[in-house]
């Protein structure tokens, strides 16, 4: 990775840390903040869900936009977008106020898919799995600094982390609108989609894309059973241990930490040693193993262990799906794809904790967890096919040519028995995921 790429990843990368520290510094407050409103324990998850609708319906639509009119606009939206949500939130005097704020602030939160398209602009193919794990890394980073600073800052005044929190968009504004190059070509834009049809095409492109169709699915699975865990895991800990939030604060210290350090520095190394179809496949294993222990647990040292093994899977199969679903898409397609993507994420992250709440309740203390280790072996089923040996190349999505290069027009090959068999092969082996390429 050259300087010249090297420098927009770091930027977006610090770019998104401290977004999502501006984030972080009021997930311990919010639902004081709601109750404070009359909110009753579903107005306080109803918070929390209009949010993520927020970005459900409008990280797609960021992405696309990005595709046609260019990352660093679309990026700088969102964050003045996003500072907005953060006054709002601060100035709400009631429950259905504090509700739209919430929802501002989500739409303005819908960049990381055009976040992830700077990565999918500046880096070659074997790069790709790295870039997008700095982003993982810089998002865990920023919900590990968040909480911690905005319990420290909620000591002056409750609205005072949403103050902060403006003030840390604004200077993330500042900083990308200094600093930032525009990645995305002028050929590219060219070729982008226009009008309301670019608002859908996402959803389109999933339909007729098998590839693209199978890598979010096991995104959605994957993103349910791991939010299902965070929601109850404190329940758990609870029941069989005794543990308050203070225990839980360390645990969950401890899976930022492992994720952190998975995405930051071991993606990329492992990507290169097995690829990224198997390093997805091996992390949803162990997000399956780790998660069908923890209802067994006895002691300390098993529960640790037991989230390593979660914790570990979770840093690996976040940024391969990322990397493997950009693999999969032509250069004038990454924004629409990576945010429809994270959109479904989103998703993942309103159905997971409403799932993994009432199996709890419902059903018992360990079923969140089994029916957890379920999805994530479901989505491995999904993801098993694309690991089949193939002797056929796999074929990448084509990628835009340089504005400065034009390609030459092709020379006319004759229509060989030979030929038309490749092509067949070819076309045959593209329902399998991309796989690295190696030069």
């Amino acid at each position: 990775m050259n300087k010249t790429t090297r420098s927009p990843i770091v930027l977006m990368a610090l770019t998104i840390f401290v977004d999502f520290t501006g984030f972080g510094l009021i997930i311990p407050l919010l639902p004081f903040w709601a109750k404070r409103l009359g909110a009753d324990a579903f107005g306080v998850g109803l918070v929390l869900t209009v949010y993520a609708l927020a970005q459900l319906l409008f990280t797609p639509i960021l992405g696309s936009l990005s595709d046609r009119y260019g990352r660093r606009p679309i990026i700088l939206a969102s964050l003045g977008i996003e500072a907005c949500g953060f006054a709002l939130t601060a100035l709400s005097g009631s429950l259905p106020l504090l509700l739209l704020a919430r929802f501002v602030g989500g739409l303005g939160a819908s960049n990381i898919g055009s976040a992830q398209a700077v990565v999918a602009d500046v880096t070659p193919p074997e790069g790709r799995a790295r870039g997008m794990g700095l982003i993982g890394a810089a998002i865990g980073l920023g919900f590990v600094v968040g909480p911690a600073l905005g319990g420290t800052l909620a000591t002056h005044g409750l609205a005072t982390p949403f103050w902060v929190g403006m003030g840390v968009a604004l200077a993330n504004t500042l900083l990308v609108a200094r600093f930032l190059p525009e990645t995305r070509r002028h050929a590219s834009r060219a070729r982008a989609k226009r009008g309301v049809i670019a608002l859908t095409s996402g959803w389109r492109r999933m339909a007729h894309q098998p590839v693209i169709a199978r890598l979010v699915t096991i995104n959605l699975l994957f993103t349910m059973a791991f939010s299902a865990m965070e929601a109850v895991f404190p329940l758990l800990t609870l029941r069989r241990f005794g543990w308050g939030a203070a225990q839980n604060g360390y645990l969950f210290t401890y899976i930022g930490v492992l994720v952190v350090g998975m995405q930051g520095g071991l993606v990329g190394r492992l990507v290169k040693r097995w690829g990224e179809r198997r390093l997805l496949f091996a992390g949803l294993a162990l997000l399956a193993g780790g998660l069908a222990l923890l209802p067994v647990i006895a002691n300390l040292s098993a529960l640790l262990l037991a989230l390593g093994f979660l914790s570990v899977g979770e840093g690996a199969v976040t940024p391969t799906i990322s990397a493997l679903l950009s693999l999969a898409s032509s250069a004038d397609a990454q924004g629409e794809t990576l945010g429809l993507a994270q959109g479904v994420s989103g998703l993942g992250r309103v159905l997971g904790p409403l799932l993994g709440g009432a199996l709890f309740a419902l059903v018992g203390a360990s079923a969140p967890f089994v029916v957890g280790s379920a999805l994530a072996l479901c989505a491995a089923g999904v993801a098993a096919p694309s690991l089949a040996p193939s002797r056929a190349p796999v074929r990448l999505a084509a990628r835009a040519p340089r504005a400065h290069s034009p390609s030459p027009a092709p020379a006319r090959v004759p229509r060989t028995r030979a030929a038309v068999a490749s092509r067949r092969s070819s076309a045959h082996h593209t329902h399998q995921l991309p796989t690295r390429v190696r030069y």
